[in-house]
């Protein structure tokens, strides 16, 4: 017996705040709004320390639900990981570690893998983890995942005893041991799964029961995911972390608000280059693009095959000679990323750059329109197209896709893109095939039978299946090359296999390839262990610890009295709520009508906070969203409305702080939308922070 001899060929080688006189520097667990961090990486070792919650800023996506055996994606996966436990995990080096496996071999024929589970690991409603468990588990994403290919050679899976699971493989399978990573073979408990109920549709898809290092408390759909520790994880002392919040955002410019303020503490997949300046500019934030090494996130156009004029090659490889990759990577993506010729990401062993190229030449694309049969119409237009983009990752799918629409009406193209309502709504759209063309984000996930196969093969097209072969590409060849790569365990014969595969698709250009995403992970630097293994955020989070408890250094609270005017009363009773709670469980209480901070009946009265650059955080109106400026906003005399607002929320020291202010213009009432005369008091959060409570006269 032989342990892991196709790793080798399997895997891609690939400020602080100062403290302000007669401020509060209160130490709390991270779960609030820290405006001094501990120290940064680099420093003295800090052993792991149990406590604290982690606030994610998550913007990839909603999750249409936490179970990653039936789904791809990072929207499910960053989350489902936390939650299931897959049998190894990979640290940096593309090593397999133990995990639910502590220790596996792989038969010198390689048509067999033996998983010898840890003993006594439960699932998070206490029933014991058995082979059979991972028996069902295996099975069910070979039946169920859009990456057929992943799991096509399992016959099946023998459980010679509770603790022991042998899976059997029709033939070799180079990409095994990486396809029991975290994000690609959660280990689901058959008592909850296999109860004869649909899996696609299963209630414990949203009220998942698995056995990872923390356990599911609630799910506010659209805004956040909250998970605890689960006590009797089968690694002693793990996790250290209390419990992880995941603040579902779709506005880049709020995760970047939110990381600068320290309401956040971990983002992942991030790409927005404005917000990347920003917050490396920070020094108790990390900006890396470590962490997503695995992954091969290549951003591209689709196209469906099954609609006219996209069923024509010519179609599409004129709107491929339309598309400038070398403009969005130097202009729009300043610099940042590399551009993409063909399905396999550079950075893989399997990569050429032998294949068709698309350089932009605009007279090259109208003349195979014309030769297609699509010539000039009176109006300027040859033909009509929508296009779609994933809501998620602005600078990557809704920026291109406005470009793309300006580009290809310069070949006589009319394109309308199309919003999507939330990712589910686009997976809907895009699985059951109602599109001419998206944008998209795939992953190459390490290894091409894993991430790749999936897109180009003719079986593996499947209605309703969103990351599957939703093009409806079809090419026999390609199905016989695929057929022997995944079963090649000869590094120098794949190649070839996958040279000639890129040679083909790049003819037959069924997807447009634009670029690698580049994608980086921010995280504060207080944080032990941050996730930065080959799979970065798509992993447990167990090991993630907080070195110290941060601080919050807030201003003192103005002191009341009989002379004290209402706004006033209203604006100290918001500052002690937001000292006492975190930011998102203030905003809750701020929503309330019934506790008084907001009117909605005329007179527009509200809380609104924002940074002494004018950059707002808060807004229980809902008018300004967190990112948005007011620096620029100017009352109906020229003054600045930013200054004003400050000086009041000076105050005088000596009377506890804070002030009144009055102005006409500036800010509309955000029930009415006139802008009049505006009364506010304001005072400070913490030296940086501003709270003002707005009303208009009626």
């Amino acid at each position: 017996m032989i342990r892991n001899p196709y790793l080798a060929i399997a895997l891609v080688v690939l400020v602080l705040v100062a403290g302000v006189p007669g401020c509060a520097i209160v130490p709390v667990e991270p779960s609030g709004t820290p405006t001094a961090t501990s120290p940064t990486p680099g420093g003295a070792s800090v052993p792991p320390r149990r406590g604290g919650i982690l606030v994610v800023s998550d913007g990839v996506g909603v999750p249409r639900h936490f179970n990653p055996a039936l789904v791809s994606g990072s929207a499910t996966a960053i989350i489902g990981t936390q939650i299931f436990a897959s049998p190894l995990r990979y640290d940096e080096n593309w090593n397999p570690q133990p995990y639910l496996a502590q220790s596996w071999e792989i038969s010198a024929d390689g048509l067999a893998v033996t998983l010898h589970l840890v003993e006594g690991a439960t699932f998070h409603d206490g029933h014991p983890i058995t082979s059979e468990d991972v028996a069902f588990s295996v099975m069910t994403v070979k039946q169920y995942h859009p990456f057929k290919s992943m799991f096509a050679p399992v016959d099946r899976v023998d459980t010679p005893d509770p603790h022991t699971a042998v899976i059997r493989l029709a033939r070799p399978h180079p990409a095994i041991l990486l396809a029991m990573s975290p994000a690609l073979l959660p280990i689901l408990p058959r008592h909850v799964y296999g109860d004869g109920q649909d899996l696609l549709t299963h209630p414990a898809n949203l009220a998942p029961v698995g056995s990872g290092p923390f356990k599911l408390v609630r799910y506010t759909p659209g805004e956040s995911v909250v998970l605890e520790r689960y006590e009797g994880y089968f690694i002693p002392g793990r996790p250290y972390l209390d419990g992880i919040v995941f603040r579902l955002e779709d506005d880049p410019n709020a995760q970047v608000i939110d990381m600068e303020r320290q309401e956040a503490h971990l983002l992942p997949l991030f790409t927005d280059f404005a917000g990347l300046d920003r917050l490396s500019s920070q020094p108790y934030l990390v900006v890396t693009p470590r962490g997503i090494e695995g992954l091969g996130p290549l951003n591209w156009l689709a196209f469906n095959l099954l609609r006219q004029p996209l069923d024509d090659r010519r179609v599409r490889q004129a709107i491929a000679y339309a598309v400038d990759p070398d403009f969005i990577i130097q202009y729009m993506n300043r610099g940042k990323g590399e551009r993409a010729l063909s399905p396999i990401a550079p950075a893989s062993p399997f990569y050429t750059a032998n294949v068709h190229k698309y350089d932009l030449d605009l007279n090259r694309a109208n003349q195979l329109l014309d030769a297609a049969g699509y010539p000039i119409r009176p109006d300027g237009t040859r033909l009509a197209l929508t296009l779609d983009y994933i809501p998620a990752i602005p600078s990557q799918q809704r920026d291109v896709a406005l470009y793309l629409s300006r580009q290809l009406a310069q070949i006589g193209i009319d394109v309308q893109v199309r919003q999507s309502a939330s990712f589910p709504a686009w997976a809907e759209r895009i699985g059951n095939w109602d599109f001419d063309m998206t944008m998209d984000i795939v992953y190459n996930w390490g290894d091409p039978v894993i991430g790749v196969h999936r897109t180009y093969l003719t079986d593996n097209i499947r209605q309703g299946v969103v990351w599957s072969n939703t093009q409806n590409y079809a090419n026999p060849r390609v199905d016989e090359l695929l057929a022997q790569a995944e079963q090649e365990i000869d590094i120098d014969k794949r190649q070839a296999l996958y040279a000639e595969f890129q040679q083909i698709v790049t003819e037959d250009v069924p997807i447009v390839w634009i670029n690698v995403l580049p994608i980086y992970t921010v995280y504060n630097a207080a944080l032990g262990n941050p996730p930065l293994s080959i799979w970065g955020c798509h992993s447990p989070l167990d090991e993630v610890y907080w070195q110290a408890p941060l601080t919050r250094v807030y201003a003192p609270i103005p002191t009341l009295d009989s002379h004290s005017s209402r706004l006033q009363v209203i604006g100290v009773r918001a500052l002690e709520v937001l000292q006492a709670h975190n930011l998102y469980d203030a905003r809750d209480i701020l929503r309330d009508p019934a506790q008084g901070f907001l009117d909605r009946e005329g007179a527009g009265l509200h809380v609104l906070g924002f940074t002494r650059q004018g950059t707002v955080f808060l807004d229980n109106s809902g008018q300004l969203k967190p990112g948005m400026s007011i620096s620029g906003i100017r009352d109906s005399q020229g003054a600045s409305l930013l200054a004003g607002l400050l000086q009041a929320a000076q105050g005088d020291a000596q009377q506890g702080g804070g002030g009144n202010y009055r102005v006409a213009g500036g800010l509309p009432n955000p029930v009415t939308q006139e802008v009049g005369l505006m009364a506010a008091w304001c005072g400070l959060l913490t030296p940086d922070d501003v709270i003002c409570v707005l009303e208009w006269e009626q």
